[in-house]
């Protein structure tokens, strides 16, 4: 049964962002949601084509952005349940989370973690190696339009597409899916076929362009 709205309120507690993502990257982040109508967004999936391109890191900056820049009240669901990591970057609990609540086994109020005054976490739980049937659970019981009800907005730390059996239906869940490439590292053939797998044309965030232009540079162009 879910427990009534009021109950999943988010309350403050001690927890600063920059200990989880650096400060420049939720300003990247945040001129990239404004290029995809953050304010009005109700579902973002972040997802890559491989790992080691800071998804994470950018699925963590575009929850704190909505929280920061729009005032709005944000989840941030993880269903990596392959390579889970937000427990850690977080300082959350790894138990129960998404998997639990799939299963049964835990109720939204139990894996709803507070982060801060408006901003919340569940992570990926575990998955005991059972994503693509979690997912597939997931699709078609009507429970992410459950957790959506409950906040302004979800942010998704979505699996890699490439290797995973399931991230591509994952991401059929969202609104929106930002790809993070990360630039000069990740080869042309496999962001082209990580754009393909995906249901609609997603927004393609370049990481670590600033970091690879001299300082001049960076001084004219703004960056």
């Amino acid at each position: 049964m879910m427990k009534r709205r009021e109950e999943l309120q988010v309350v403050a507690r001690p927890w600063r962002a920059d200990s989880a993502v650096r400060s420049q990257m939720v300003d990247a982040c945040s001129l990239a949601s404004l290029q995809m109508n953050g304010p009005t967004l109700r579902s973002l999936g972040v997802v890559s084509a491989i790992r080691g391109e800071g998804r994470s890191s950018v699925a963590i900056a575009m929850a704190v952005v909505q929280q920061r820049d729009y005032r709005r009240r944000v989840l941030l669901l993880e269903m990596d349940f392959e390579r889970p990591s937000l427990a850690r970057r977080l300082e959350a609990e790894a138990t129960p989370g998404l998997a639990e609540l799939i299963r049964g086994d835990a109720s939204i109020h139990d894996v709803v973690q507070p982060l801060a005054d408006g901003m919340s976490t569940i992570t990926a739980g575990a998955a005991a190696g059972g994503g693509l049937r979690l997912i597939v659970e997931l699709m078609s019981s009507g429970l992410f339009q459950q957790l959506m009800g409950h906040v302004e907005v979800v942010v998704v730390d979505l699996p890699p597409l490439i290797g995973s059996s399931f991230a591509a239906q994952a991401a059929g869940l969202v609104e929106r899916a930002l790809l993070v490439v990360r630039a000069g590292v990740t080869p042309v053939a496999q962001v082209r076929e990580a754009v393909a797998s995906l249901p609609a044309e997603p927004v393609i965030l370049l990481n670590g362009v600033e970091s690879r232009l001299p300082a001049w540079l960076r001084r004219r162009s703004g960056t």
